[in-house]
């Protein structure tokens, strides 16, 4: 006799009908699916999220300057300025001359210092005037050593005096300073005295640094003493231009 097979039910009381047939795989529940899209979707979030910390730690990495910039070229060396090509503030600078013994270097050629200027024509009178003075009073001094070689070294003397054209006679230095040479110090009294005789009162002998005639023709005094000879040396002594010449006898 045969068996008849007992029902199948499950542990729900529900028929095996109700089941998937056996050897096929069953069916996820609804709550299980949701759960497994939820972990893919979060999985490929996360891979998403790692992929942009991945481009964002890339970009800033420093360049590899050396490895992927090419090699920068040495700067082309300038190219020679030619002699014709100075510009306008150049002019006032040597110009350079390309050497004669094919170096390379230019030779500087330095400019040739400018003349003396000529000395103003004042100045050159000046110095003739003084220099005239200086020569005429040397020829007086000899001609009295000659005349009176044994007399007393002041005796029969005359004083001979230069001034200015302003001074029109011996009253017109009265108080004025008047310059003398050192060598003729020693009879400042008696020139004073004789000065004084012939109508220039009160005035001043002084020395100084220069000689009395260049201290006349700088214009600091308005007399000079530029001479003490004797008589005929005195009266054969040079007038000059400019100025006014008087003799004034000493007395013995």
């Amino acid at each position: 006799m045969p068996q008849v097979a007992a029902p199948c039910v499950d542990l729900s009381g529900n028929a095996c009908a109700d089941n998937p047939a056996a050897g096929q795989p069953a069916s996820l529940a609804p709550s299980e699916k949701v759960v497994k899209a939820k972990r893919t979707s979060a999985v490929a979030r996360r891979a998403a999220l790692q992929r942009k910390h991945a481009r964002a730690a890339k970009r800033r990495l420093p360049p590899q300057v050396a490895a992927a910039r090419p090699p920068e070229k040495p700067p082309a060396a300038p190219a020679p300025r030619s002699f014709s090509d100075k510009s306008p503030s150049d002019k006032s600078s040597p110009e350079p001359v390309p050497p004669a013994d094919g170096a390379s270097a230019p030779v500087v050629k330095i400019p040739s210092p400018a003349k003396d200027t000529p000395p103003a024509p004042g100045k050159v009178q000046s110095e003739v005037m003084v220099a005239a003075v200086t020569v005429a009073a040397e020829l007086a001094e000899r001609m009295t050593a000659l005349r009176v070689p044994e007399g007393p070294a002041d005796s029969h003397l005359v004083a001979v005096v230069l001034a200015r054209p302003t001074v029109r006679g011996l009253a017109d230095l009265s108080g004025k300073v008047i310059a003398i040479d050192e060598r003729y110090a020693k009879s400042n009294a008696r020139i004073t005295t004789a000065m004084n005789a012939a109508g220039a009162s009160e005035v001043l002998l002084l020395e100084g640094q220069a000689t009395a005639i260049t201290r006349l023709s700088n214009g600091e005094v308005n007399a000079a003493v530029v001479a003490l000879a004797s008589p005929e040396a005195a009266e054969a002594f040079p007038k000059i231009a400019g100025f006014r010449l008087f003799t004034v006898a000493l007395k013995p």
